[in-house]
C-alpha cells in the first residue's frame, strides 16, 4: 500500500507510449548491464523515471541515452534509428543555471543534479539485489542569489534530503 498505491494515483503518467524510453545501463567498465531495467515516461509536465535490477548483486552505472527505437521518416515505409538522452527523454533544459529535483518515491528521499550534467553524463544509479527505484516529482529550478541551488548541490554531493526546500 505504501510503495505502489502512491502511484496508481498517478498512472496516467505511466499510461502512454508517445513519451516512453527505454535506456541501456552502463557500467563503470563501459558495458551494458542486462540486469537493469531503466524506463521514463510523461504525462504533459509530469515526469517519471523507473530503475529496477533484476538480479541478485550490487550494481552501479551510468542511465544517459535510450535504446534506440524505429521512428517514420514520411517516405513511404522507411523508418530510421533515433535515440534520446535522460535529460530530453524527462525535457530537461541544458542551461548551467538550471537543476533538477527529484524525489525517490520508496524512499521518500528528494535530490538534486544539475541539468547540464544530466545532458552531459546522464544519471549516476547504485542498485541493490533486486532493488528499484522511481522517480517522480521531477521538475527543474533555476539558480540564483535568493534561490541558491547551486550550493545546496555542491553541499549535498549527490545525498538525498527528506526535503530541498527546507534544505535550502
Amino acid at each position: 500500500e505504501r510503495e505502489i498505491f502512491p502511484l496508481l494515483h498517478r498512472r496516467h503518467v505511466f499510461a502512454e507510449a508517445r513519451d516512453f524510453l527505454l535506456y541501456d545501463c552502463f557500467t563503470p567498465q563501459g558495458q551494458v548491464n542486462e540486469d537493469v531495467f531503466a524506463y521514463s515516461n510523461r504525462a504533459g509536465e509530469e515526469r517519471a523515471l523507473v530503475l529496477v535490477h533484476n538480479r541478485y548483486a550490487t550494481t552501479a552505472g551510468w542511465i544517459r541515452n535510450s535504446a534506440a527505437y524505429a521512428v517514420k521518416t514520411g517516405a513511404g515505409d522507411a523508418k530510421e534509428l533515433r535515440q534520446r538522452s535522460l535529460a530530453e527523454g524527462l525535457g530537461l533544459t541544458d542551461a548551467a543555471d538550471r537543476y533538477c529535483l527529484f524525489r525517490e518515491q520508496r524512499s521518500g528521499l528528494e535530490f538534486i543534479r544539475p541539468s547540464a550534467d544530466l545532458h552531459a553524463r546522464g544519471l549516476y544509479v547504485e542498485l541493490a539485489a533486486y532493488a528499484c527505484q522511481v522517480f517522480i516529482d521531477i521538475g527543474e529550478v533555476a539558480s540564483d542569489a535568493s534561490h541558491p541551488w547551486a550550493e545546496l548541490e555542491r553541499e549535498l554531493a549527490g545525498r538525498g534530503v527528506p526535503s530541498l526546500v527546507e534544505a535550502l
